[in-house]
């Protein structure tokens, strides 16, 4: 197949298939043929399928000598014109599958979805676009007539599909994730911006001064916020009608209570470090525990070394020693420090509010 893919290729930027019998029998049916499908067998393929609604070029025909997949051919550059009228065809008809192709452009759709065509659809593939080796397998994915009998086309096509509404949901909630992350003063936003600032220019800017830059990326800074100077140290006023409202983590300053002392920390990451030096010192030997009750599958927070705790890239652990040979990542959310807090509270048998009072900012 893969040198069949080739010639296709070749032939297509030579605008060769100048119309749709020329697509059919130059492109389609020499593919389906590779794909393991008899088109003179009518038992498998059945050219101009004839339904209540109409006639679909190709039927491939599955299990129980039922049509599995519709297959409409249109002239080069005309690929989305069929949508309707195929969707019509395979949903009246129960189909699970369609392909729409105007032999260069490949679109498979599951017409049983929900949502527009386009939300429908399973993936779009250009022949002349992506490396033979790629393309046949794609099409080995949805169309192998094997893989159509024993019903795993239909199952990639779904899961596939499951995949991409996702990540459609997963794009189009980051506008909203951000400007909420802003909107709260999300401790660990604020903390990477200031420090990478730092870095930069040796110079660290106010934890307001970093709220307020953030505001302006959300497009409403100036109707959310009050000007702040570039030497200001005032808190932001957090996006509600009352001005005077400071928005949390714009002040960092943790306050807490360990073993009856008020102690205060200036932002939640060196809080976690001295409750953690105060915790430990008591039993040094309980640290492995530790480290193996807050572990994840991604990453160590409590380990030997930076590459423990941020495999494959040591240089955002952003680490601190807590005890002589262990450290802490602290690159991470108040919610994540908490949950360190609380284990290590459980491993060293630590009695809260008692022993230990402290809560961080947006955690």
């Amino acid at each position: 197949m893969i040198e069949l893919i080739q010639r296709i290729g070749e032939r297509l930027q030579l605008s060769a298939y100048v119309n749709e019998a020329a697509i059919t029998h130059g492109i389609v049916t020499p593919l389906l043929q590779e794909l393991g499908w008899d088109t003179a067998d009518p038992r498998q393929v059945v050219p101009e399928f004839a339904n209540a609604r109409g006639r679909v070029d190709f039927a491939l025909i599955g299990l129980g000598q039922k049509p599995a997949i519709f297959v409409e051919v249109k002239q080069v550059g005309r690929a989305i014109d069929g949508d309707r009228q195929l969707f019509e065809y395979a949903f009246h008809q129960g189909v699970p599958l369609c392909v729409l192709t105007d032999g260069r452009e490949w679109s498979f759709y599951l017409p049983g979805g929900q949502g527009s065509y386009d939300d429908r659809r399973v993936y779009r593939l250009q022949l002349d676009d992506r490396s033979p080796e790629e393309c046949g397998r794609i099409l080995s994915r949805y169309l192998l007539r094997a893989s159509v009998l024993d019903q795993s086309a239909f199952e990639n096509a779904r899961r596939d599909h499951q995949a991409i509404a996702g990540k459609r949901e997963a794009l189009a909630i980051l506008p909203r994730a951000w400007a909420e992350l802003v909107a709260e003063g999300h401790e660990l936003l604020i903390e990477t911006l200031v420090d990478k600032a730092e870095a930069l220019s040796g110079y660290a800017p106010s934890g307001a001064d970093a709220l307020a830059y953030l505001y302006t990326l959300t497009g409403t800074g100036a109707r959310e916020t009050r000007r702040v100077s570039s030497t200001a140290t005032t808190s932001i006023a957090e996006p509600q009608p009352a001005p005077t409202t400071a928005v949390p983590g714009a002040d960092r300053a943790v306050t807490y209570t360990i073993f009856g002392e008020e102690r205060q920390a200036p932002h939640a990451s060196a809080a976690l470090i001295d409750v953690l030096r105060s915790i430990t010192r008591r039993d040094i030997s309980r640290l492995p525990d530790l480290s193996a009750a807050v572990r994840t599958q991604k990453r160590a927070h409590i380990a030997r070394s930076p590459q423990e705790i941020a495999p494959g890239r040591p240089d955002l652990a952003r680490a601190a020693e807590i005890a002589p040979g262990w450290l802490v990542g602290l690159n991470i959310a108040n919610r994540t420090k908490m949950m360190i807090i609380r284990e290590a509270c459980k491993v060293y048998e630590i009695s809260v509010p008692s022993d230990l009072n402290i809560t961080l900012p947006n955690a």
